[in-house]
C-alpha cells in the first residue's frame, strides 16, 4: 500500500487532533499547597513562524540579525499555554497585569519559562535533545 493510499484511508480528524501535555510547576505547587498544572499545546506552523519573525531584529548598518530570545519565549508561552487562560480579565486584574506576559513575569522563574518554552517547542515538532544527540553522533 502506498503512502497516498494510507493517507486516503486515514481519519483526517485523527491527524488534526490537537496534541496537549499537562506539566506541573513544582515550585508553585509547593508555594500554593496544591498542584499547579498548566496544559500546553502545539503551535501551528504558520503562527510559530510569525512568532520567530517577530523576534528577529536586523541591524541595517552591519547586516547582522539578532533573535530576541526573551520575546520569543514569552510569545510562545502566550500561544502554547492552553489552560489556564492567562488572558482572563479577572486574573489580569488580580495580578495588576495588562497582558499574560506580565503574569508570566510574576509567576515563573527564568528556568521555568525556558522549560515550558522547550516543552511547547517539542510538541510543535522541535526536539533540541534529539538534535543535540545527532550532532554528537556526527562528531564521533
Amino acid at each position: 500500500m502506498s503512502l497516498v493510499d494510507v493517507l486516503l484511508n486515514t481519519d483526517v480528524n485523527k491527524i488534526l487532533q490537537e496534541e496537549t501535555q499537562t506539566i506541573e510547576i513544582e515550585r508553585l505547587s509547593k508555594t500554593l499547597g496544591q498542584k499547579f498544572e498548566i496544559v500546553i499545546k502545539a503551535i501551528p506552523p504558520k503562527r510559530y513562524t510569525e512568532i520567530q519573525n517577530t523576534c528577529v531584529k536586523i541591524n541595517y548598518k552591519t547586516k547582522k540579525t539578532e533573535t530576541d530570545l526573551y520575546k520569543m519565549q514569552m510569545l510562545t508561552l502566550c500561544d502554547g499555554i492552553k489552560e489556564p487562560n492567562f488572558a482572563d480579565k479577572d486574573l489580569l486584574k488580580h495580578f495588576n497585569a495588562f497582558t499574560p506576559i506580565d503574569i508570566f513575569e510574576k509567576l515563573f522563574l527564568a528556568g521555568e519559562v525556558n522549560n515550558i518554552y522547550n516543552k511547547i517547542a517539542k510538541l510543535s515538532g522541535y526536539d533540541e535533545e534529539e538534535k543535540e544527540e545527532k550532532i554528537e553522533e556526527v562528531k564521533n
